[in-house]
């Protein structure tokens, strides 16, 4: 499948407009190689297909015309599955928060909704710069401080509560975080029980279980073990997920030349496979259930294994995915913006080209995003580091804002008015709408962001981050539960950790 020359995936941005805006925006495929990549898909899906190590998923897979073989545990599925799929996918997907100004709803026109980085199991201590193991008091600090964060629209859990009990470790997380920002939190779980759990934690603050499927609060990510396999833990979390009415996120994490091919093609192909194959098992289970279709996928260290976060493959593979979800007419979720992935402590850890093509996955069709605060490849995470990215985001995020296209903007009558030759600098148009038109930070962002210049030593902006942090800890206080709803969440953590 030709993708085509790397000048083209650099310089194409291609404007999608509507009635009234128009966004910048990356393409990787045209129309007939994303023809080409779902009709690979259709292949794959019968050819190897999919194993999915349940015979309540396999089940359900049956029921819509899959070929199981239950000694194998692999589903075969057909074309006419994949089509009955589509057709049942929601059109919108909405993730509520504790306090409603904070709802998302996708598709979303202008740049992505983001998100932190999650479940890192070190953090650089804010007091002491010393790396050390996560508890659950550094997770309500990174929640806190996420709240007061304005760029940041919803949250993972962004460090492992490792002094939470063993067996409610998700349950515990997703707790700590509900209850320390009002935005809207999106976990995982590893088992059934797990999310029955936490299903049933949400709809404590949430109310009921009706009100949390009228207004999921949390969502969760479930991931494929790339290539083409489900497990059972996982899988059958995400059949309780999709009854629900909570929103899953079918995150497919591919390395080429690893857990897919080396090629670009081969390893499109194996991601829109896993979700479309996901997405089976939801609809299957629940027609219409919210699933959002993902992709982190990228180029792995070849000299080491590890993933590459900052890769040109990363942002090739993001743009094509994103289009795929939207030839589907799916909500989707690919690429994330970090900057200090490349280092263990906070800073900006990227060269030139990778902090272009990390900043370009925004440009993807995407309507969510995550990556904010992270560190050493999304192992440790820093609160210093929240700062930083959002500072950056803050601006990045101006490359796909909505861009008006109504009549009043052509201004054809100020243009006759002021003729060729003339100048709009003294028109008064222009001071009204000056600030609305145009990106222009104030003097304190400005002064900001002067801080990241190139020239600038990177501990002076650490320490700054650094600073900016301890204030608001000590100063932002999220809405809080009531006393009654945290006496209800204290007492599902201990049936679960019975």
């Amino acid at each position: 499948m030709p993708l085509g020359s790397y000048y083209n995936y650099l310089t194409s941005f291609p404007v999608v407009r509507s009635e009234r805006m128009a966004v910048a925006q990356i393409s990787i495929l045209s129309r007939s190689e994303m023809d080409k990549v779902h009709e690979k898909t259709l292949e794959i899906l019968e050819n190897p297909g999919v194993r999915v190590r349940s015979e309540r998923a396999l089940k359900v897979l049956e029921s819509g015309g899959a070929r199981v073989d239950t000694k194998s545990m692999r589903a075969r599925i057909p074309e006419s599955l994949v089509k009955e799929t589509v057709s049942k996918l929601p059109k919108t997907v909405r993730l509520c928060s504790r306090d409603s100004k904070h709802d998302m709803k996708a598709p979303r026109a202008g740049p992505p909704y983001m998100a932190t980085n999650g479940t890192a199991v070190y953090i650089t201590d804010l007091s002491t710069g010393q790396r050390r193991a996560t508890k659950g008091k550094d997770l309500k600090d990174f929640m806190v401080l996420c709240d007061a964060m304005e760029p940041l629209d919803y949250v993972w859990p962004t460090v492992t509560a490792h002094d939470a009990p063993e067996k409610t470790h998700a349950l515990s997380e997703l707790a700590i975080s509900l209850m320390n920002t009002t935005k809207h939190v999106q976990g995982e779980a590893i088992s059934r029980e797990e999310a029955l759990g936490e299903i049933e934690l949400a709809a404590a603050i949430a109310g009921s279980k009706d009100e949390l499927a009228k207004r999921p609060i949390f969502s969760v990510i479930q991931c494929p073990i790339c290539p083409l396999e489900f497990e059972k833990g996982s899988v059958e979390a995400l059949m309780e997920f999709a009854t629900a009415g909570i929103p899953v996120v079918s995150m497919s994490m591919a390395l080429t030349g690893l857990t897919s091919p080396v090629t670009l093609a081969g390893t499109i192909t194996v991601v829109n496979a896993e979700n479309l194959a996901s997405f089976a098992i939801s609809q299957m289970t629940k027609a219409g259930a919210p699933v959002v279709y993902s992709s982190e996928s990228t180029s792995p260290n070849m000299k080491t294994g590890e993933i590459h976060y900052g890769a040109v493959e990363e942002m090739l593979l993001a743009g094509a995915s994103a289009q795929m979800a939207k030839r589907y007419g799916a909500v989707t979720m690919v690429g994330g913006f970090g900057l200090g992935l490349g280092g263990e402590s906070p800073g900006i850890y990227l060269d030139p080209a990778e902090l272009v093509f990390t900043s370009m996955t925004s440009l993807a069709l995407t309507d969510f995003a995550s990556g904010i605060g992270g560190l050493d490849q999304a192992k440790g995470a820093s609160l210093e580091q929240i700062v930083i990215d959002c500072d950056i985001w803050e601006n990045v995020r101006e490359m796909r804002r909505d861009v008006g296209l109504d009549d009043a903007r052509f201004v054809v009558d100020l243009i006759r008015s002021v003729g060729p030759g003339g100048s709009f600098m003294k028109e008064v148009h222009t001071a009204r709408n000056l600030r609305k038109e145009l990106f222009m930070p104030g003097q304190e962002k400005a002064a900001i962001m002067s801080a990241y210049r190139l020239d600038r030593p990177m501990k002076d902006y650490v320490a700054g981050a650094r600073e900016r942090a301890k204030k608001i800890l000590a100063s932002h206080v999220p809405e809080q539960v009531d006393a009654g709803v945290k006496k209800e969440v204290e007492g599902v953590l201990r049936r679960f950790e019975r």
